[in-house]
C-alpha cells in the first residue's frame, strides 16, 4: 500500500474485517483523488439519514424566518443577494453539526448493533472504519466546529450547548435511560440546528420574536417526535432503548402522536396570525399523517408517516414566510 495511504486512519483495516473486504474498501494504489472521494463518502454516509430529517428542513426554516416580514433577527431587512451569499455557510454549519451529531452517536457499539439491522450502509455498520477510528475523527470535528463558530461571530453558543447534549445522550446514556429525556435532549439539539444556523445565515442576533417560534417548532418536535421510532421498532428493542411505541404500546403511541399532529397543525399558523386559507397545508398534511398513524400499521405505512412527519415539519417552518400575505 502506498505510503500516503497506509498512515490514513480512515483507511485503517476495521476489526473483524477481512482482508479482501478491506480491498474491496480501500483498494492498494489507490489516488488521492479517490482517497478524497472516499473520505468524504464516509462523511456523508455518517450524516445521510439526517438530510431529510434535519438538514433540508433547517433550510426551510431559516430561508424563511429571514424573508418573514415581522422581524425575527436584529439583521432583518437583508438583500437577495446578502441571503444568498450567506446560504452556503448556513448550509455548511448545519451540515458540519450533523457530521459531529453522527460521529458522536453511531461510534457507540449500541448503535453499531443497531444500525447492522437498521441502518447496515452506515460508516460502522459498512466496515468503512472501527470505533476508535471514529473517535479520533470526532475529537477533530468537534474543535472544528467551535472554531467555525467561533470564526463566523455568530452560533457559537449553539455549537456549545449542541456539544454538551450530545455528551448527555450519547456518554451520559441520556438516549436509552429516560425516554422523556430522550426527547428532550433531540428537541433540544434541533433548537440548536434552529438558532445557531439562522445567526450565521442573518450574520446577527435573534430577537425574542425568533426565540419563541424556535420555542413552539421545538414543543411541536418533542411531541411528535415518536413518528420516526415507529420504523425502528426492531433496532430499538435489539439495542434496548426506551422509546414511546415499546414503553407505552403501540396504540398509546399512535393515538398520542395522531393528536397532537393535530393540535400543532392549528396552533402554528395561530402564532402568526394567519387565516385559515393558510392553514389548509399543515393541517391536511397533518391529518393525513394522523390518519395513517392510526388506521395502518405496518412497516411501509410507518416509513410513509416517518417522510410525511419531515414534510409536516418543513410546512410548518414555512409559515413565517406566508405573513406576507396578511399585511
Amino acid at each position: 500500500m502506498a505510503a500516503g495511504i497506509e498512515g490514513s486512519p480512515l483507511l485503517e483495516k476495521p476489526l473483524g474485517a477481512s482482508s479482501s473486504g478491506l480491498v474491496k474498501l480501500a483498494p492498494e494504489g489507490m489516488k488521492p483523488f479517490q482517497q478524497a472521494v472516499f473520505h468524504l463518502k464516509t462523511l456523508y454516509l455518517f450524516t445521510k439519514s439526517d438530510i431529510k430529517t434535519v438538514l433540508a428542513p433547517q433550510i426551510i426554516f431559516i430561508l424563511s424566518a429571514v424573508l418573514c416580514r415581522e422581524p425575527l433577527t436584529a439583521g432583518h431587512g437583508q438583500t437577495a443577494l446578502e441571503i444568498a451569499r450567506r446560504l452556503p455557510l448556513a448550509v455548511f454549519w448545519i451540515w458540519l453539526h450533523l457530521v459531529v451529531c453522527g460521529i458522536s452517536n453511531q461510534r457507540l457499539e449500541s448503535s453499531i448493533i443497531e444500525d447492522e439491522l437498521n441502518k447496515p450502509w452506515r460508516p460502522l455498520a459498512a466496515k468503512r472504519l472501527t470505533a476508535g477510528q471514529a473517535q479520533r475523527l470526532l475529537l477533530a470535528a468537534v474543535p472544528l466546529a467551535v472554531g467555525v463558530s467561533a470564526a463566523l461571530g455568530c452560533g457559537l453558543l449553539p455549537t456549545l450547548s449542541m456539544t454538551t447534549l450530545l455528551w448527555m445522550y450519547n456518554d451520559l446514556d441520556g438516549s436509552s435511560i429516560d425516554i422523556w429525556a430522550r426527547n428532550a435532549i433531540n428537541t433540544g439539539g434541533i433548537m440548536c440546528f434552529s438558532a445557531g444556523s439562522l445567526a450565521v445565515l442573518s450574520g446577527a442576533a435573534l430577537l425574542p420574536r425568533s426565540w419563541a417560534w424556535i420555542a413552539v417548532t421545538g414543543a411541536a418536535i418533542a411531541t411528535t417526535v415518536q413518528a420516526l421510532d415507529f420504523p425502528d421498532m426492531e433496532g430499538d428493542r435489539a439495542r434496548g432503548r426506551k422509546t414511546i411505541p415499546l414503553l407505552y404500546g403501540e396504540k398509546v403511541a399512535r393515538g398520542g402522536l395522531a393528536v397532537a399532529v393535530l393540535v400543532w397543525s392549528a396552533a402554528c399558523p395561530m402564532f402568526w396570525g394567519l387565516r385559515p386559507v393558510f392553514w389548509v397545508a399543515p393541517v391536511g398534511v397533518g391529518g393525513l399523517m394522523a390518519a395513517l398513524t392510526v388506521l395502518r400499521r405496518n412497516e411501509k405505512s410507518d416509513d410513509v408517516v416517518a417522510k410525511l412527519w419531515c414534510l409536516w415539519m418543513s410546512v410548518l417552518y414555512v409559515l413565517p414566510l406566508l405573513t406576507a400575505w396578511e399585511a
